[in-house]
């Protein structure tokens, strides 16, 4: 059984290396920008892409490899903020707008997860979901927003703060999943592979 991350992400390999020792990485190229311009819904829309993502790893591998077994892990992140997707900021002003809009408040973190499971002789199963998570950020002072940009950690994560990094220390409360945050549900994941024995 081949297990597939369809993802180049540092941080989803970390969390899948926490569960399998063996896997394979086959990014995926699927262009995501048709589905945010069609769909307005946080939730619908990571799951989406989560999908969209799956599916293009699923078309590489029938070309590509001959897996007669495996199974295909699929994520995507979102941060939102009064209903505004937040990015990743890219510059050192646009992260220090972010934050000083985030700070005291809080934001919300839309996680999606697609799993395709092929096993020989049996039907193809897909699952498809997303997880919500509410953060809140502490009271920032100028200094502290400019202290944490200096570090580089903002500049290229979504909301421009990392939960598993520097930027913890800036979170007041998460109310959700920590992991889904990061990037992959890993609770959720677990408990779908193990009820098609593929994890103990």
């Amino acid at each position: 059984m081949k297990i597939i991350l369809a993802s180049g992400s540092p941080r989803r390999k970390e969390l899948l290396s926490e569960m399998f020792e063996d896997y394979e990485v086959i990014p995926s190229d699927f262009d995501e920008n048709t589905l945010k311009e069609k769909i307005e819904d946080p939730g619908v829309l990571v799951e989406e892409l989560s999908l969209g993502k799956a599916k293009d790893v699923e078309n590489k591998i029938n070309k590509e490899k001959d897996y007669k077994e495996y199974v295909i892990i699929a994520a995507d992140t979102l941060v939102y903020f009064e209903k505004t997707g937040l990015g990743k900021p890219g510059t050192s002003e646009k992260a220090y707008e972010m934050l000083s809009n985030l700070q005291g408040k809080e934001n919300y973190v839309y996680t999606g997860l697609c799993i395709i499971i092929k096993k020989e002789n049996e039907k193809e199963k897909i699952y498809s979901d997303y997880t919500k998570s509410t953060v809140k950020m502490k009271k920032m002072t100028d200094e502290d927003i400019k202290e944490y940009i200096a570090t580089k950690e903002p500049l290229d994560k979504a909301g421009a703060y990392a939960i598993q990094g520097i930027g913890r220390k800036y979170v007041e409360n998460l109310d959700g999943n920590f992991n889904a945050v990061v990037g992959l549900d890993t609770t959720k994941l677990k408990d779908i592979l193990r009820k098609n024995d593929i994890l103990k």
